[in-house]
């Protein structure tokens, strides 16, 4: 067995216990199982020798990857794919290769071509294969499962290619058509790599982890490599400064070690009870399958003296940093709530009250909605930890933003609950869509209350509709004159402001009464000498380079989006744009403005923050910039991207492209030609992804640019023909196209001809939860498009018939009631009122949000 030192064994066996450790297979891995002749599998200079043979060259132990460059041209491609069917197709795994899927791994990579792994019939993990030549990227699915990928190709399927000679590396280098490659690089820097018999001599893994790590003093962490080799003095020394740990000895030594250090195997429910109480508490009332542990490990529990154990171990420089973190903005955490550093509001008074009733009457649901930065999400926490602490006994479930299944959680949760009730929190209602509604109402009434929050806008315009017929809503409102001492006494005691400490407590009182925003402006305001604007427009332009500012717009972009970015995903997008500092270089410069929040993503501080950066200060081409290097992180995955990579990352991907977000920045600077490039950097990638067309679409559309919209749009609904939204928004523009017109001919004739009959359908199938209205659509453009070409009794005629399909209407809002008045003033005056322009020019009835898309 190999010699490793204490230190290192202890950082390898945390790896092993914690599923973080991914392996990388070179050809050392399979010298010891044997092919379909009963002999050991041809590697390296056997390879070599037998090729050099067929193409009548003498041998003299040439390396493999100048030999198969030799005998290209006189070997057949028939004759190669026959030779490695033959040597590397039906192998027989060695028992020591069996054993290594007896423990769980993150991923598995291998630079073989042989069907060792495949045909290794028994694996705690369930295992998917794929093609590291062909596939795109698949998202990590959990521990349950093993993702093995074939960097180089595999026997089985010479149709995908093999890696082996150098222009084939080159060419996948130029062609930057290796995701895998790019994934493995990120697997190494985010977790514990583990190369078993390689020498690492892979241009392609190099030339990523080098565009990760810019210098030789950036660290990736540290490697662990295991092969028989004997290295000189130099090249021990180049590994180590590498972080690199060699560890002399084979895959055999390898499985000894482990069956020493942690035994004969370690399971996927095994590494998942560690990590969570909640899967252990499943594991020991039921026999989970695979899909419920998934399910279990995204759920996490939460008791009072939990979260009070956690506030107490907040002690001195510790306790001063958070409590200084949460008061700028940082997101709040149950062990912040716990303490004494929020403020309990009077208006949390009033919450507590209200959630305590709607829980102990079993409510389906409990949401508080308010302003953004008014405390909501702090109070609703603080009132949760209560509640569980003076009902003995109780505790909080919590979802984590990446569930897969809303709906499996209720139930696994309901489960354990056969005979009482159970409080589950689940953070933003906004993530979940249409889901929420649907899934909260799926249990029987008193099994769960859901507790969630919302912004204002987000409840009355979209939620409300979906889940106002089973749901408690509470606004919390802004804080008060009684609140200001006790604010006053938390920013005298964690935030530093001179100017504020020396003011007398009259003077701090009106300094605090004077900002009449909600509490997180207000307490910057509070303590800072300037408005909070030009606070916030300081501190960014101060940063000390334009790498730490890209990375900000980075993780700031996914801040508005109240996502956050997967680490990996920052990096990667990060390593595209910087100069010259590295990702751990740049997180040390945004240290107390970047920070991971619950779910281990990054967020910088508050979304009012970085909004104001975004929107005001910031180059705009900068803005766009970010906004496209963390989109073309999603080029690696599948079509379309919003269900192949999970919730937040395709909450995140529609947000970046939604064609609001990206239009009303690009009109605020006087930008349209440059807020455009988003969606022209990734017409070939995401050319068969309807919501990028849609978004496109929607973009072109905005600013008069119909022609060119209504293309986009329809290649959106080619891609995905079964997109209401992107059908309506279709419908939508060829009624502006005939409005704008001049002539009422067989063009225009046709137009409106189409579109209504689209809309009519749609209207006619509409689902209750949906955020647009075809009704008001017809209303506004098809009538406007008849008068205008003098068509009175066909207008009359339309008129009359929206107004009984509204009546016949279940639900209305605003938009509806807004169209029943003027189709009724235009039926019984015969004058048509033009409705009032948004900001954009367009009616009101379609500005809408990103929620739901």
């Amino acid at each position: 067995m190999f010699e490793i030192s204490q230190h290192d064994g202890s950082l390898l066996q945390k790896a092993v216990n914690d599923g973080s450790a991914v392996l990388l297979l070179g050809a050392g891995a399979s010298a010891t199982s044997l092919n379909a002749q009963g002999q050991t599998v041809k590697l390296g200079k056997d390879l070599a020798g037998e090729l050099a043979g067929m193409a009548g060259f003498p041998y003299a132990n040439e390396d493999l990857p100048d030999v198969i460059q030799a005998v290209g041209p006189r070997v057949s491609e028939v004759q190669l794919h026959q030779l490695f069917r033959k040597e590397f197709t039906r192998i027989a795994p060695a028992d020591e290769l069996k054993e290594l899927f007896q423990y769980s791994w993150r991923r598995l990579y291998t630079w073989n071509i042989d069907d060792a792994i495949e045909n290794v019939k028994y694996a705690v993990q369930l295992r998917r294969y794929y093609s590291g030549l062909k596939d795109s990227v698949a998202i990590d699915e959990g521990i349950e499962y093993l993702h093995i990928i074939h960097l180089h190709g595999e026997a089985t399927k010479p149709e995908h290619g093999f890696i082996f000679s150098p222009s084939e590396y080159n060419r996948r280098l130029n062609n930057d058509k290796h995701d895998w490659y790019r994934q493995a690089a990120a697997d190494y820097a985010s977790h514990v790599p583990v190369f078993i018999g390689s020498t690492l001599n892979e241009p392609i893994l190099s030339a990523e982890l080098d565009r990760a790590r810019p210098n030789a003093e950036a660290s990736l962490g540290t490697a662990f490599l295991i092969t028989p080799d004997q290295f000189t003095a130099l090249q021990k020394a180049a590994y180590q400064a590498r972080n690199i740990v060699v560890l002399q000895g084979t895959l055999a030594d390898f499985i000894e070690w482990l069956r020493k250090t942690i035994g004969r195997g370690m399971s996927p429910l095994e590494i998942s009870e560690e990590r969570n109480s909640f899967t252990k508490a499943v594991a020991s009332r039921m026999s989970p399958t695979r899909a419920e542990i998934s399910t279990a490990n995204s759920i996490l529990v939460h008791t009072w003296q939990d979260a009070k154990n956690k506030a107490d171990e907040l002690q001195g420089l510790k306790r001063q940093q958070a409590a200084r973190a949460f008061l700028e903005g940082e997101p709040p955490s149950w062990k912040i709530a716990a303490s004494d550093i929020p403020v309990w509001l009077s208006a949390t008074d009033e919450l507590y009250a209200a959630l305590s009733s709607s829980i102990d009457a079993g409510d389906r649901m409990f949401l508080v909605y308010g302003q953004s930065g008014s405390g909501k999400t702090t109070a609703l926490l603080q009132a949760l930890l209560r509640y569980v602490r003076e009902h003995d006994g109780r505790a909080v479930y919590e979802l984590k933003g990446d569930v897969k299944s809303l709906r499996s959680s209720l139930e696994l949760i309901a489960r354990l609950h056969k005979d009482d009730h159970a409080i589950v929190y689940v953070g933003d209602a906004f993530i979940y869509g249409d889901a929420l509604g649907e899934d909260a109402s799926a249990l029987p009434r008193g099994k769960l209350t859901l507790i969630t929050s919302a912004r204002s806008n987000e409840w009355r315009h979209h939620i409300e509709r979906r889940v106002g017929d089973f749901t408690t809503s509470f606004e919390f409102q802004r804080f008060v004159k009684k609140d200001y001492p006790a604010l006053i006494e938390r920013l005298i005691q964690y935030v530093p402001s001179p100017r504020f400490l020396k003011m007398n407590p009259g003077e701090r009182t009106q300094k605090l009464a004077a900002s009449q925003e909600q509490l997180l402006i207000a307490l910057k305001e509070t303590t800072a000498s300037d408005k909070f604007t030009k606070v916030i427009t300081d501190e960014y332009e101060t940063l000390p380079d334009n790498d730490t500012k890209a990375l900000f717009l980075i993780v700031g972009l996914a801040t508005i989006s109240r996502t956050g970015i997967a680490r990996a995903a920052a990096r990667e997008a990060y390593n595209r744009l910087r100069v010259g500092l590295s990702f751990e270089g740049a997180m040390r410069q945004l240290e107390g403005i970047v920070s991971e929040n619950a779910t281990g993503r990054l967020v910088a501080r508050h979304e009012l923050y970085v909004r104001h950066i975004v929107e005001n200060v910031a180059d705009f081409s900068v803005v766009v910039n970010a906004a496209v290097e963390s989109l073309r992180t999603y080029t690696k995955y599948a079509l379309p991207v919003v269900k192949n990579v999970d919730r937040l990352d395709g909450l995140l991907f529609k947000f970046i492209l939604n064609h609001n977000f990206i239009g009303e920045l690009a009109r605020r600077r006087n930008e349209v030609e440059e807020g455009l490039r988003v969606f022209e950097s990734f017409e070939i990638e995401f050319q068969l992804d309807g919501h990028f067309w849609l978004q496109y679409g929607q973009y072109l559309g905005m600013f008069g640019e119909l022609e060119r919209a209504l293309h986009a749009l329809e290649k959106s609904i080619a891609a995905y023909p079964e997109n209401i939204f992107a059908v309506h928004a279709l419908a939508d523009l060829q009624l502006r196209v005939a409005l704008n017109r001049n002539i009422y001919d067989a063009t225009t004739v046709a137009l409106i001809g189409d579109a209504v009959e689209t809309l009519e359908g749609l209207h006619t199938a509409q689902s209750v939860d949906t955020d647009f209205y075809p009704i008001v659509t017809l209303v506004e453009r098809h009538l406007s498009a008849l008068i205008k070409y003098d068509q009175g009794k066909a207008a009359l005629s339309a008129a009359q018939r929206y107004f009984r399909l509204i009546e016949a209407m279940r639900r209305t809002d605003g938009q509806i009631d807004r169209a029943r008045e003027r189709l009724a003033h235009y039926i019984t005056h015969g004058t048509w009122e033009k409705s009032k322009p948004s900001q954009n020019g367009r009616p009101k009835h379609r500005r809408r949000a990103a929620y739901g898309r």
